[in-house]
């Protein structure tokens, strides 16, 4: 049987895993999938984009049991030859709408331009992961160890032992089976060109259904949140128009922090740093509709793609895009406290968006969390010089990481933190109680602090803080 045979969401599937395969950097699942599946009908391309990634998210574990059947270890093998036997064992071990024979099959012909060799090659493992795989895979899995752990919820080694010291057994057990669920699918309504109604009846003219993220009675943490199912976003007149763009929860929770700082009316200055590619500009456009905004972002592309955003959501005049560097806004004494709102969303590990990035937990290494670390603290000073006294400072990340959230702000504030010292901004500054205010988020090591927990929240992991300027 040819290859042209296979299934076309298989097909797909493989493909885009190829891709990923073979890139270096961060992988946009989303950009390749929307890329790769256009032509697939809707049900295969709900397949081929459910195998895409979760056979990049389950890596570990499907590596760990195709090892036990094979002479040759993953790593080893040829990139067409390791997607095949990655996407024929997650279909086999996870999916059991899948025929084993169906899926064992068709990754034999996917690799066949191998040569014969490697097509047995294939079938041989294969066929021993569909009789003996699912007792292996419990057998690697069973018991407290970091490594169990790692198998049975297909995390790197070195994350598991973080987040079970940093956030206890019971908790990182959760956080991690959470990563491994579908992402919510989250807009924003924006409030600068729709109502919530508007932009339900718009998103179901695409075929797009939409629900509030709140529950009937609750009050909603992020009232313009809908959760929503069906065809692509992106290709909907929703989102063209710009009545609605593509916004975790927690995200928007970060710009309603940060615009809850101002008074009443919102009038002020207000700087969003690191601001692409606009998301949480475009929001505190439509939440302050006095205020001067700036959203800062020192890379050319970036701030096209910024600029390009704020103006299918109707936000560009009403925010300047400002192309400098964090460290070098706040050295230049004509800006500094010049601002009465200051948002830093900084560049973090990402660590809290792992449902949603699947090729991310393989591709961060524990250096990157000091790295990030040593700069957010850089732009976290950097972006202090330019509020005014009596305004705020909130700082978020997409992280839990202890050194990228309480670390960083204990070194602000100039209060005992492990591994050094601080600059002397204790007096300068005090926090607000954001935990007083939003219970359900509060921190556990410091109320004053939020936090958000995919395994409970549902939603990505984000850290939040709101500092005040005092002298």
């Amino acid at each position: 049987m040819p290859v042209a045979t296979v299934a076309p969401a298989r097909r797909a599937a493989y493909d885009v895993l190829l891709a990923e395969a073979a890139t270096r950097g961060p992988f946009d699942v989303t950009a390749a999938t929307a890329a790769g599946f256009a032509s697939l009908q809707e049900r295969d391309r709900a397949l081929a984009y459910e195998l895409v990634v979760g056979t990049i998210k389950r890596r570990n574990s499907l590596d760990r049991v195709i090892a036990a059947f094979s002479s040759a270890a993953s790593k080893r093998l040829p990139p067409e030859v390791r997607e095949s036997l990655r996407l024929g064992a997650f279909q086999v071990l996870y999916l059991d709408r899948v025929p084993a024979h169906a899926a064992v099959f068709e990754a034999v012909e996917l690799c066949k331009g191998q040569g014969r060799r490697t097509g047995s090659f294939v079938n041989a493992v294969l066929r021993r992961v569909a009789r003996e795989g699912r007792a292996e895979l419990a057998r690697l899995s069973a018991g407290d160890s970091t490594e169990a752990l790692a198998v049975r919820e297909s995390h790197p080694d070195w994350l598991v032992a973080l987040w079970s010291a940093e956030l206890g057994r019971p908790v990182a057990e959760a956080l991690m089976a959470a990563d491994n669920l579908p992402a919510e699918r989250c807009v924003r309504v924006n409030r600068l060109r729709a109502t919530v109604a508007e932009a339900q009846a718009a998103l179901a003219a695409g075929g797009i259904t939409a629900r509030p993220a709140a529950t009937a009675g609750e009050q909603p943490a992020t009232p313009d949140a809908l959760l929503i199912d069906g065809g692509p976003l992106e290709s909907s007149a929703a989102f063209a128009d710009g009545l609605v763009t593509p916004q975790s929860r927690a995200s928007q929770l970060v710009a309603l922090v940060a615009a809850g700082a101002l008074e009443a009316g919102g009038a002020g200055r207000v700087a969003d740093l690191c601001a692409a590619p606009g998301g949480k500009a475009s929001q505190l456009a439509a939440l302050l509709p006095a205020a001067r905004i700036d959203a800062v972002d020192d890379d050319p592309r970036r701030a096209a793609a910024l600029r390009a955003n704020l103006d299918r959501l109707g936000a560009a005049d009403r925010v300047a895009v400002v192309e400098r560097d964090v460290l070098e806004l706040g050295a230049d004494p004509a800006l500094q406290g010049a601002y009465e709102a200051v948002l830093l969303d900084a560049p973090c590990s990402g660590l809290g968006t792992l449902a949603s990035r699947a090729d991310l937990r393989w591709r961060r290494r524990p250096v990157d969390v000091a790295r990030l670390a040593a700069l957010q603290e850089r732009l976290l000073a950097g972006a202090g010089a330019l509020v005014a006294p009596s305004g705020s400072l909130t700082y978020s990340v997409c992280t839990l990481t202890r050194a990228e959230t309480l670390e960083v702000i204990e070194r602000f504030l100039g209060r005992p933190a492990a591994g050094g010292g601080a600059p002397p901004n204790a007096a300068s500054w005090e926090l607000d109680d954001l935990g007083a205010a939003m219970p359900r988020y509060r921190h556990p090591a410091n109320g004053a602090f939020v936090q958000t927990l995919p395994s409970r929240d549902a939603t990505s992991g984000f850290f939040i803080a709101r500092l005040r300027r005092v002298t």
